[in-house]
């Protein structure tokens, strides 16, 4: 089997500076375009996988972008320091939580020697891909992870939200809270302060045919961006990864535009 991946962050049509980054395999970018395509007979992915995750940073523009970048270099280099062949769904969560306990790690050494930066922080969302179908979704906040299968997204996360659990048990829709400012009050982050656990789950697997999204806020649609009926819409016209990717950025940019977008597709 072959898995093609792409990322991109933009940084809107309002704010003057863009505080998320993505992580796609070992590169960490912003508004550069990467794309990357693996076998899962190689040996490279019969030994580290695929991590791929989107930050997106808060605490003013250097902070946020500064609290969003050492975060996912930190979890990207712990990710692939080590080889996990042959590892377990229990195991690879470990691997995951000791992952994220260092980038927290790193982070709040960094922000308390930082004065001008100490209320900066970031959210994470991500995945973790091991053969032979294992499939690890990790975030802390409201960026999230969502799976495309026979036509139809649904989230695999729940934002860490003061109503991200009425939303995805459906008491509260997408409409229904689009504006609010609870939707974007987070009760977790990586930072300096507040509660920084990360969730972790590894009750999925992965399959042919399957497409991952990992987005931020500004593309996911409850603060802005886009719907999850509209990215059903164009994730079912079946473009290539680098095309979906394109298409969805640009139409929730102009569908909002007043946050960062960041996004990166995943396709088995």
């Amino acid at each position: 089997m072959r898995i093609t991946a792409a990322g991109l962050s933009e940084r809107g049509t309002v704010r003057p500076a863009n505080e998320d980054h993505y992580c796609l395999g070992a590169f960490v970018e912003q508004e550069a375009f990467t794309a990357l395509t693996i076998e899962t007979s190689s040996t490279f992915f019969q030994h580290y996988g695929l991590l791929a995750a989107v930050a997106d940073g808060m605490g003013g523009y250097a902070g946020g972008a500064l609290a969003s970048r050492l975060a996912l270099e930190t979890l990207s280099a712990s990710y692939y320091g080590e080889k996990r062949a042959g590892c377990t769904a229990e195991e690879l969560a470990g691997c995951l939580e000791r992952y994220l306990g260092q980038a927290q790690q790193v982070l709040a050494h960094v922000l308390a020697h930082s004065p001008e930066h100490a209320q900066a922080g970031t959210t994470v969302a991500g995945v973790a891909l091991m053969p032979p179908d294992l499939l690890a979704v990790f975030h802390i906040g409201d960026s999230r992870v969502l799976r495309a299968a026979a036509g139809y997204v649904r989230p695999l996360t729940v934002d860490h939200t003061p109503i991200g659990a009425d939303v995805a048990s459906g008491r509260l829709t997408e409409d229904d809270v689009r504006g609010l400012p609870e939707a974007s009050q987070l009760t977790r982050s990586l930072g300096a302060v507040g509660d920084t656990r990360a969730e972790i789950t590894t009750e999925h697997t992965w399959a042919p045919e399957t497409i991952l999204l990992i987005g931020t806020d500004g593309w996911h649609g409850v603060a802005g961006g886009l719907t999850r009926q509209a990215v059903q819409e164009i994730v079912r016209r079946g473009n290539p990864v680098e095309e979906q990717l394109h298409a969805l950025l640009r139409e929730a940019v102009a569908a909002d535009g007043r946050d960062n977008a960041t996004l990166v597709i995943i396709r088995i």
